[in-house]
């Protein structure tokens, strides 16, 4: 799958128009990672903790955007690319998650599952970034990567900590059961950047 991740990558970021869409694509994933706990662990005043990834995501979800419009000459880009197989991806793998907490625990788990679903969800963005970063020609989007890599690896870190001493206490050892539903939802829209970004096709 990296490979293809790869190649994937090469493709948009050989193409002005396609890269302004897939960092507008990328603006919007962080942005629905900002709602998730915004509407979850933040719906009331949040830990320290959780108001730091709330911060982060949001300048995530901000600086693509930013990066998004430069790419595209200064006009804010309205398109995005595979929007809605990215969205998919990420809601379904939270949804999946919620029903293996409520299954594991026999109860529901908000808590449990925003880490779940955090965890998995930045370990693909732990592969996903630098591969961007190696492959993007444009300096700004390469700094911007490098910063976001450097934040999401440090929460991400602590909330893996956590995330595995509550596994931990439910007897699950880790995130080996866990990793196959991510892989699994993350294939669509792999196979949608792939088509999306065909050499013949370009489109959609």
């Amino acid at each position: 799958m990296r490979e293809r991740i790869q190649t994937v990558l090469k493709r948009i970021a050989s193409e002005p128009t396609l890269e302004a869409r897939w960092l507008n694509t990328l603006s919007l994933l962080e942005f629905i990672g900002v709602r998730k706990i915004s509407r979850t662990v933040a719906d009331r005043h949040p830990s320290l903790e959780v108001l730091g990834h709330l911060a982060d995501e949001t300048r995530h979800a901000l600086a693509f955007k930013r990066l998004a419009t430069e790419v595209a000459g200064g006009t804010e880009p309205t398109d995005y690319l595979c929007a809605q197989e990215a969205a998919t991806w990420f809601q379904t793998l939270d949804r999946e998650l919620a029903a293996w907490t409520q299954r594991t625990l026999h109860r529901e788990d908000v808590h449990l599952n925003y880490l779940l679903t955090t965890t998995l969800v930045e370990q693909r963005a732990m592969l996903l970034y630098p591969l961007y970063k190696a492959a993007t020609r444009h300096p700004a989007v390469r700094a911007e990567l490098g910063k976001v890599v450097t934040e999401e690896q440090s929460h991400r870190l602590d909330i893996e900590e956590t995330c595995l001493r509550r596994l931990a206490e439910a007897g699950v050892p880790d995130f080996s059961a866990l990793k196959p539903v991510e892989e699994r939802l993350f294939e669509g829209l792999l196979a949608a950047l792939e088509q999306h970004t065909a050499p013949a096709l370009q489109v959609g």
